[in-house]
Order: C-alpha cells, then sequence, then structure tokens
C-alpha cells in the first residue's frame, strides 16, 4: 500500500515558486517529479541493495531522487517487500557541541531520529497500526501502544533539540529523557539490532534508508559521528544511502569512499550541444509539471522558447538556479526578453549566488581566508585571463568558461577550489591533459561569466553556443599571479579583542597579553542572524521580521505561531521554516 496522499493542493504559480523539495508534499513529488534516463540510473541505483552517495552541489535535486525512490519503493512494497525510509536530519547543526548527561547529544539524536522515521513508515504503510497495542519496539522502550511510541520519540527528539537552546542548568531536561534512554539510545548495536528486529518481524526482504542532510552539515566531528553509524548499520537486509556535497564532506578515518560506500555523483549539465538540448528538454518538462494548463505564465514562459533557453542554460543544471532566475525574471510582469533575463541572472548572482558563497566564512570560520581568497582569485584573476582569451579572434570562434590548473597544485589552493564548487561558483568536469601531465578541469558558473561580461558578446546565448570544452586556459600551480593571492593566507585572519595583537588558528590564549580565547559556535553565530539571508521572498521577510527578526526565532517557533501572521498559512509556514533550517544547516 502506498503512503497516504493529501488532498492538499497547491497552485501551479506556487508551485514555480516552491524550490525546495522539502516544501513539496509527498503526493506533489509524486505529481510533478520529471524522470529522464540520468534521474532513472540514479533512483535504480537508490534503490539497489548497496551503499551510495549521492553526491552533488547545492540545489541540483538530491533530495528529489532520495524522495522518489522512496514513493517507488512504497508504490511496489507490498509485492517486494523493500521498505524505504526516508530521514532528514537537517537540524543536526543545533547539536555541535551539545552533551546530553556527558554523551554526545548528535549521535543520541541520529539514532532516534532513524527510529522515529522508520517507525513513522511502517505506520504510512499500515505495517502497524495506529491503533495497534503491539508496537514493534516494546522490548527496548516498554510502551506496548503504537501512538504512544510514536509520541515518545517525538518528545524525546524535541527534548534534545531543546538542550541546544538551554542557557541554564539542563538538569531537568535530561531528566525529562532520562539516564537509562540516553544510555541505550547513544549506543548503535541497540539501533541495528533494532532495525534488524523489525526486519525479521514483518518479513521484510530490505530496509532502505536514505538519509538527507546528515552530511551536509560542516561540522567535522558530526561527519564523522554520521558516517560512523552509516558503516555500522549497512548491512545484510539493510541498505544505506546518504546525499552529500562534492569535495568538502569530512567522511573520517575509518570511512573510505569505494569500499564503503559507492559514490552517484548529480552532475546533469554537459556545456557541449547534445548536452544543453537535452538539459532544456528535461527543464521544460519540469516546468510544465509545476505550470497547471489553466496557470496564466503558461505562456509568458513556452511562448518565449529563446529566452526561456537563456534561463536553463544559465542555471547550469541546477533546477533551484533555474526557478530563482525564472521568478526574478517574471516578477515586473513584464514578458519575458533578452532584458529581463539579463537582470534576472544579475539578480540571482549578485543576491543568492555570491552571497551564498560568501556566508560560508559563518560556517566555515577555519577557513573564512581561503573562501574570501578563491572569490577574489576567480573573480580577480581567473575569469579576466579567460575573458582575454575570449576576446582573441581565432580561427575556430570558440568561447570558453574553462579552466586547468596542475595537478600539484597547493593544499591552500586546492581547498579554495573545493569550495568554490560546493557553492556553484565552479564546477569540475574531469581530468584534462596539459603540459605537465593532467588536471582536474573546472567550469565557471554561466551566470557568472555572463555577468562578469568575460564572453566576447553581449549576446549571451550566442556565447553559450560557441562553448566548447576543449578550449581552457590553463594554469601552472606555481603561477605568480595565483600565488600573490594564495600568500596572504599566511596571515593571521583574526585578532584578540583585548589587544589586538594578531591569533594564529585555533589559538586559546592571546600571546601578548594572556587574554582567553572564547570559541564562538557555529551554530550560535547562524541563529543570532537576520532573517535578511532566508532564501525566502521579501514580502515574506517583511512580514515575518516584526515578530521573527532572527533566525534562531524561527527556529524555535512553532508552525502554529508563524500561522498567526496574517496570509502565512500552511504552505508559507513550512516554506519559512524549511529555509531556517536550511540557513542553519548549510
Amino acid at each position: 500500500m502506498n503512503a497516504p496522499t493529501t488532498q492538499t493542493q497547491i497552485t501551479g504559480d506556487d508551485l514555480l515558486q516552491t524550490a525546495r523539495c522539502e516544501d513539496l508534499l509527498y503526493e506533489q513529488i509524486r505529481q510533478i517529479s520529471v524522470l529522464g534516463d540520468f534521474e532513472r540510473r540514479i533512483i535504480d541505483a537508490l534503490k539497489g541493495g548497496g551503499a551510495n552517495l549521492l553526491e552533488g552541489a547545492r540545489g541540483v535535486g538530491k533530495s528529489m531522487l532520495l524522495r522518489m525512490a522512496e514513493i517507488e519503493l512504497d508504490n511496489t512494497f507490498q509485492t517486494d517487500k523493500k521498505l524505504g525510509v526516508y530521514v532528514n536530519f537537517k537540524t543536526s547543526t543545533l547539536l555541535e557541541g551539545v552533551k546530553a548527561d556527558e554523551r554526545d547529544a548528535f549521535q543520541i539524536w541520529v539514532n532516534i531520529k532513524i527510529l522515529e522515521a522508520l517507525h513513522e513508515k511502517m505506520l504510512a504503510l499500515n505495517i502497524i497500526a495506529k491503533s495497534g497495542g503491539a508496537d514493534p519496539y516494546q522490548r527496548v522502550f516498554g510502551i506496548s501502544s503504537v501512538l504512544e511510541t510514536k509520541a515518545m520519540l517525538e518528545e524525546k527528539i524535541h527534548l534534545l533539540q531543546k538542550l541546544a537552546f538551554s542557557k541554564v542548568s539542563q538538569t531537568d531536561i535530561i531528566n525529562q529523557i532520562g539516564t537509562e534512554f540516553l544510555a541505550k539510545a547513544q549506543d548503535t548495536s541497540f539501533l541495528v539490532n533494532i532495525i534488524r528486529e523489525v526486519a525479521e518481524l514483518f518479513s521484510l526482504n530490505k530496509i532502505l534508508f536514505f538519509f538527507d542532510e546528515a552530511a551536509h552539515t560542516f561540522i567535522p566531528t558530526q561527519q564523522n559521528i554520521f558516517f560512523e553509524i552509516f558503516k555500522l548499520l549497512h548491512g545484510g537486509k539493510v541498505a544505506c544511502k546518504a546525499a552529500v556535497y562534492p569535495t568538502v564532506t569530512n567522511y573520517g578515518r575509518n570511512f573510505e569512499i569505494g569500499q564503503d560506500a559507492i559514490v552517484l555523483p548529480v552532475v546533469r549539465f554537459d556545456p557541449g550541444e547534445s548536452g544543453r538540448r537535452e538539459n532544456r528538454e528535461h527543464f521544460r518538462s519540469i516546468l510544465e509539471k509545476r505550470l497547471p494548463k489553466t496557470s496564466t505564465l503558461r505562456k509568458k514562459i513556452f511562448t518565449r522558447g529563446a529566452e526561456l533557453d537563456l534561463c536553463i542554460d544559465l542555471s547550469n543544471g541546477n533546477p533551484r538556479a533555474l526557478l530563482h532566475i525564472l521568478n526574478s525574471a517574471l516578477a515586473s510582469n513584464n514578458p519575458l526578453s533578452e532584458r529581463t533575463v539579463g537582470l534576472a541572472v544579475q539578480s540571482y548572482v549578485d543576491q543568492a549566488l555570491i552571497p551564498y558563497h560568501q556566508s560560508l566564512s559563518k560556517r566555515l570560520p577555519k577557513y573564512a581566508s581561503h573562501i574570501r581568497i578563491g572569490l577574489d582569485l576567480l573573480r580577480g584573476y581567473i575569469i579576466p585571463e579567460i575573458r582575454s582569451k575570449n576576446h582573441r579572434k581565432t580561427k575556430s570562434n570558440y568561447q570558453s568558461a574553462f579552466f586547468t590548473v596542475q595537478r600539484d597544485m597547493s593544499p591552500n589552493l586546492k581547498l579554495a577550489l573545493d569550495i568554490l564548487c560546493y557553492s556553484g561558483m565552479v564546477s569540475q568536469l574531469g581530468t584534462v591533459k596539459i603540459a605537465s601531465g593532467t588536471g582536474p578541469r573546472y567550469m565557471i558558473n554561466l551566470a557568472l561569466m555572463a555577468t562578469e561580461k568575460a564572453f566576447d558578446t553581449s549576446k549571451t546565448a550566442d556565447a553559450i553556443s560557441r562553448l566548447s570544452v576543449t578550449d581552457y586556459r590553463e594554469f601552472s600551480s606555481s603561477d605568480s599571479q595565483i600565488q600573490t593571492y594564495l600568500s596572504s593566507l599566511l596571515l593571521p585572519s583574526e585578532t584578540c579583542s583585548i589587544c589586538s595583537a594578531p591569533l594564529p588558528q585555533n589559538a586559546k590564549f592571546c600571546s601578548e597579553c594572556g587574554n582567553k580565547i572564547i570559541a564562538t559556535s557555529i551554530v550560535s553565530t547562524l541563529l543570532e542572524e537576520s532573517i535578511d539571508g532566508l532564501s525566502v521572498s521579501d514580502r515574506l521577510k517583511d512580514r515575518v521580521r516584526p515578530k521573527f527578526p532572527t533566525v534562531g526565532s524561527i527556529v524555535q517557533a512553532k508552525r502554529n505561531e508563524l500561522m498567526k501572521i496574517p496570509y502565512i498559512k500552511d504552505v508559507r509556514s513550512r516554506i519559512i521554516k524549511n529555509a531556517a533550517d536550511e540557513f542553519i544547516s548549510g
């Protein structure tokens, strides 16, 4: 039996503005998903028995692929007995450094989130009945009622997260959770045994866990713990899949890519002619699904084929980027035109792409200098060099958005480029032969190329049609200009708050005045941020700001509190909460 569907409907206009998968309901995901050959291969692999890491940059559709794999397993559950369980860990950052009776609260929270998601799925597919008195977790928790077990798990998760906000004694919260419960829940073998018992009890052939956003946090200790759990849980009747970001995920010392899990890269965009044509068809199908026949926007969008193609090309294969650009271009109520698309792309780069990269300094304070220097290097040297290359007259008339660096590049340069890949400023497209051997080839985000006027024409569509992946600018790892940018990484990026003396990385005391350096947690900084940085419309921010001015105030708020604000109801409250959760999770 399928998971229960809902009758809640969203208008086509709203679905065009609903960029995050978590803002969509289960039935809406079924209705609007578009599965081409690429998506079909990924989903089939996710439904298989192996351990997989679904690797892709922010906004490329990893969550949608995980959810579609889960939905397809729901559809065939009665015959195949393969249970797909989607688990979202989007608020994991809240538990940075939090202890629960001297135990790591994050590890306990992850284990309970997994048990809760499994319990929810068994309820959704009527494997267990809501009115039932024989809960499968009864042996370990001592609760016979299915609904009481459900409520208990929800309450424990809520209390663990409450520890993150508690400024005073946490004893009362710990007592409510229970020391015996904490001891059990911290033990991953306890988790594994319960799940395997469930598989045997209900004669399941396989339980497949689809983990989303646990590996998205930038806190290495949390990533290490998560992949230890992933590795211990996978095996036998249990298969684990996890969405991860490229280049910045920390797997820990005991997790080996290729041995413990196979990577499934989510890279749709091929800048070649056939790749662009396929990408355009795919994204047009996405828009078709999101816009019902009665939508007034259909004519505005689909009658402007060339402008729509340009929006799609400049999104670099990223569905979220396309929706941002398209919504911005349509905001003026003017028809799509080369001018409105150009302004929308400039808005996307100025208000989303670059600010997101810069905001990583708050999530990765240790690498704040690499984040800043990487962007400066890209815009101050690499793009101008490619611009010069593009303006040189050649017989081929090719245009480039590509560069390569020798494989023996310095670790500092590699890290700066890796972070640029994560934020979507650039993407890595395989390996190429260069004078000194081989090197990774990078493609600069085409929207950034357009706004930096890096092509030989203002007709961006014409320039994109002449792109050639074989035409790239090669940089030496010892390039003097690059070394000039990297040299500033050696300078201290922090100073003492008392005497202003420079502080070395990870300093505990100032060497000049002896002042103790107080480390600020990543999450506390993010929670104090203004809601201006949330990925929602300015109109929504203006409605919410008077009562909920900070990200933390929204994270702590319940949806029914948000829904007391005029014009904020079920859909918009969910979008706002998800935006705040995403902001702190990265």
